[in-house]
């Protein structure tokens, strides 16, 4: 037969077991995904997601130095190259905006993990 305390002890490793779960799992369900529904919503939420997910990122950062930085660290950025370069001539080269596909950049932020509940970008400021 098994003695109490060896119960005891695997049934309190259980209840740490399953209330960690359960914490991690509460903690995922906080992160919300981005869905952006224009190009500068877009880079908006992406900047969002570089301030959590790279916090220290030097502030006054560019574009290239973010896309830079995450590719050093392995996020794959193919996918929004064509739109980080419509989004720049837009903003800083006065080109009215372009309606391209922001999906990849809607990826990347997502990669990145998305954001606490209830923040949102107005827009992106990287490299004012």
């Amino acid at each position: 037969m098994l003695s109490n305390e060896l119960v005891v002890g695997a049934l309190l490793a259980l209840n740490v077991v399953l209330y960690a779960s359960l914490a991690f799992l509460a903690l995922r369900l906080r992160r919300r995904k981005f869905a952006p529904s224009n190009l500068m919503e877009a880079f908006g939420d992406l900047e969002l997601a570089l301030k959590e997910a790279v916090p220290d990122l030097p502030s006054g950062f560019t574009w290239e130095e973010a896309v830079a930085r995450l590719r050093s660290s392995g996020v794959r950025t193919e996918g929004m190259e064509g739109a980080l370069k419509g989004y720049e001539a837009y903003r800083y080269g006065g080109a009215p905006l372009p309606d391209l596909d922001y999906r990849g950049v809607a990826d990347v932020a997502n990669t990145l993990g998305g954001t606490t509940a209830g923040k949102r970008a107005g827009g992106a400021s990287i490299g004012r």
